[in-house]
């Protein structure tokens, strides 16, 4: 599992970043990608990277800002003719979304060549993706903003040959079979499959804010606890808290003092405001230390089981 940033800034793209779109890359997992917002140029964005868009069967929409959403009708339209044909499309958001991807392929006389549906997600949302659970969680924002946490399911441990060989099963296809079943008989006994599995290998989960002021409350902070990765805005990187609060975003260090009391494996920071220059964004990276990663485009963060 890996996470992609195509789109590391604020409101406003710069030279060096654009604005806000995430992939989560479980192509090993399901062979798929997950897209998270779509800014501006997210075509050309995927263009410089190996990601195919037909094997992007899921995009999820924090909110309806244009530096999150711009790039949405763009995608959808090229993703017709890059292998999506036929595939089906699902796009989870904020109530609006459909109607304005929808009035917008009208006025543009836009069509697809593939089925896609639209979901409209609410606060403490569940939804089945693929196996995953998705959640979305309602955020402090100026406009509907959520966070999406995706958790993956747990693995089955591994089979254990040495208590099958005690009972007399020596390794060959039946332990396939035996690992695919809840019970299995040998003999004249019925054995249940738990008793020969090591513990289940727990999924990951990550989670992904939309643009947000700070939230401190306990199911916020519950539904988080336990990430093994977290990627929160921080639009205001250093000493400007009360600004940021004012203009419904956060600030970094107020981040890393509310999310102090839980645990997770690694923090993310984007959405980084373009009026940031590369020297202050250095001295903010030294500070941080091992604490939190600043986003930049195109960053890889590969996400491994156990992270926490």
């Amino acid at each position: 599992m890996k996470f992609k940033v195509l789109g590391s800034g604020a409101g406003i793209p710069s030279r060096t970043r654009n604005t806000q779109s995430f992939v989560l890359d479980v192509v090993e997992e399901i062979n798929q990608y997950f897209l998270i917002d779509a800014s501006e140029a997210l075509q050309h964005r995927i263009l410089n990277t190996t990601i195919r868009p037909s094997k992007i069967k899921h995009v999820f929409i924090t909110h309806l800002h244009g530096d999150h959403i711009f790039g949405l009708p763009g995608f959808l339209s090229s993703r017709a003719h890059q292998g999506g044909e036929g595939v089906p499309l699902v796009v989870y958001g904020p109530p609006g979304l459909k109607e304005w991807v929808e009035m917008t392929f009208k006025v543009s006389g836009s069509h697809l060549n593939y089925p896609i549906r639209f979901v409209e997600v609410f606060h403490n949302g569940e939804y089945d993706v693929e196996g995953f659970t998705v959640k979305s969680y309602l955020l402090d924002h100026a406009v509907d903003s959520f966070m999406y946490v995706f958790i993956e399911p747990d693995k089955l441990g591994a089979l254990d040959s040495g208590k099958l060989k005690d009972i007399g099963i020596m390794p060959g296809p039946v332990y396939r079979e035996i690992k695919n079943s809840h019970t299995f008989r040998h003999g004249e006994e019925t054995y249940d499959t738990a008793d020969f599995l090591s513990p289940p290998v727990k999924g990951r989960k990550v989670a992904v804010h939309g643009d947000t002021r700070i939230i401190d409350r306990a199911d916020y902070l519950e539904l988080l606890d336990g990430s093994d990765l977290i990627v929160h805005e921080a639009t205001y990187l250093e000493g400007e808290q009360e600004k940021a609060h004012q203009y419904f975003h956060s600030e970094i260090n107020g981040v890393l003092r509310n999310l102090s009391p839980i645990s997770y494996g690694q923090l993310l920071f984007g959405h980084i405001s373009n009026r940031y220059d590369a020297e202050m964004i250095q001295g903010v990276e030294e500070r941080l230390g091992d604490r939190a990663v600043l986003a930049y485009d195109y960053l890889e963060i590969t996400i491994p089981r156990d992270s926490r």
